[in-house]
């Protein structure tokens, strides 16, 4: 199988016609560099890897916590529900005791205009009794009789009479105690059923502020959640570019390891393949490890910039068409349309045993695509204005090692290149 491998690496070598070799043979450290290399980008995959599983262990218990909370919701709301009910159902009941409280009125209205009458009646009696001297016994009313009839009949009034002032007291005295009755009676009633309602009320209230408590958590979970499938997702970026610049390095290093067992040098001019209509805009190669990637001034440093940190240097656009060149001998690992970037590409280069990486963003074009090997100097793309750019420039930056979207390996590219 490895035979089988190396052998489609020797055809695909063969078959690539920008493939450039240094003039001299290949040493075996330049050979372990690429291995070292190689084993350091597998032991940042292990280590993302890691990340990632414990990015999607936290989302797992996110989720564990929001569907326990959502059952605790759950059973608010049904509290909530009942508590409302009865809270119409007293509102219902005290509705109904204000009209009993209204008929109630009505009927004490009743009885208060029964004891005014009687009132005015045993005023009137006085009066009279008042108007005689004083009070009649009914004695001297029985002995006034002037015959045994009369003495009967008078007896017979005398009784009358007394008995109706009897009952005229007792109707007066048990119509005020019926009126002080209900009116005590419907007044508590009335009380209780409203200190019930001012309950039910606050345990709503309660109920309301816990379930505005649970939703603010759950909202708080899922912005975790989110903040933690963004951190996942940059993650598995990184990852994806290491694979691919893994690839190209192992790419690199089967090509040396075939012009070791072939020992012999192809050389390919760099300036090759930097034939073009606008030969007139592309940067001269320099000498050093890098060259400036494009003609133009530098419109922005690398630094601070805006209350954010720029990871590069932008090189203004200051003609129609302005070529964007490889910064070094390398490999395209990346090449692709990123929403933040827009058209971009990303470079793998290893100079003198270490790692740099190279990005090149905003591009109006991309001329090369992912595993293909470039040289210093060779046009790449088209300076533009895609992605998140305000204005048709290049953004440029320089990784001392592989490329993290944390991008703690980036350095002033300045310090590189003269610019």
């Amino acid at each position: 199988m490895k035979q089988k491998v190396m052998s489609l690496a020797v055809a695909a070598v063969l078959g690539m016609t920008s493939f450039s070799y240094p003039a001299n043979a290949v040493s075996n450290r330049e050979i372990q560099q690429k291995r070292n290399a190689i084993n350091n980008i597998q032991s940042k995959q292990s280590s993302i890897q890691s990340e990632i599983k414990k990015a999607d262990q936290q989302i797992e218990q996110l989720k564990t916590q929001q569907a326990q909370l959502a059952a605790e919701m759950e059973k608010l709301d049904m509290e909530v529900s009942e508590t409302s009910a009865k809270i119409r159902n007293v509102s219902q009941t005290i509705s109904d005791t204000k009209q009993d409280i209204e008929a109630l009125k009505r009927e004490i209205a009743e009885v208060e205009a029964r004891i005014k009458k009687r009132n005015e009646l045993l005023k009137e009696r006085v009066r009279s009794l008042q108007l005689s001297g004083g009070i009649i016994s009914y004695l001297d009313v029985l002995l006034g009789s002037q015959s045994f009839g009369d003495f009967i009949d008078r007896i017979s009034a005398v009784t009358t009479i007394f008995e109706a002032d009897k009952q005229i007291i007792q109707e007066q005295e048990e119509d005020k105690a019926l009126k002080e009755k209900k009116e005590n009676e419907l007044t508590s009633k009335l009380t209780s059923l409203q200190s019930d309602l001012q309950e039910l009320e606050q345990l709503k209230q309660t109920l309301n502020k816990q379930m505005n408590e649970k939703e603010q958590l759950i909202a708080q979970l899922k912005q975790q959640e989110q903040s933690i499938n963004e951190e996942k997702l940059s993650l598995a970026e990184e990852q994806e570019l290491l694979e691919k610049q893994e690839a190209a390095i192992r790419s690199q290093l089967q090509q040396l390891i075939i012009k070791k067992q072939q020992e012999q040098a192809a050389q390919q001019s760099p300036s090759s393949s930097n034939h073009s209509s606008n030969g007139g805009n592309v940067p001269p190669v320099t000498d050093g490890a890098f060259m400036r990637p494009a003609n133009g001034p530098i419109t922005s440093g690398f630094g601070p910039r805006g209350g954010e940190f720029h990871y590069g240097v932008d090189i203004g656009k200051r003609a129609p068409e302005v070529p964007v060149v490889a910064a070094a001998d390398g490999v395209v690992f990346r090449s692709y349309y990123s929403s933040s970037y827009g058209n971009v590409v990303f470079i793998t280069h290893m100079i003198d045993g270490q790692i740099y990486t190279t990005v090149y963003a905003h591009l109006e074009s991309r001329l090369v695509g992912e595993g293909q090997t470039v040289s210093k100097g060779q046009i790449i793309g088209y300076m533009g204005n895609t992605g998140q750019s305000e204005g048709a420039h290049l953004h440029f930056e320089l990784h001392r090692g592989s490329w993290n979207a944390a991008k703690s390996n980036a350095v002033n590219p300045l310090s590189y290149i003269n610019f």
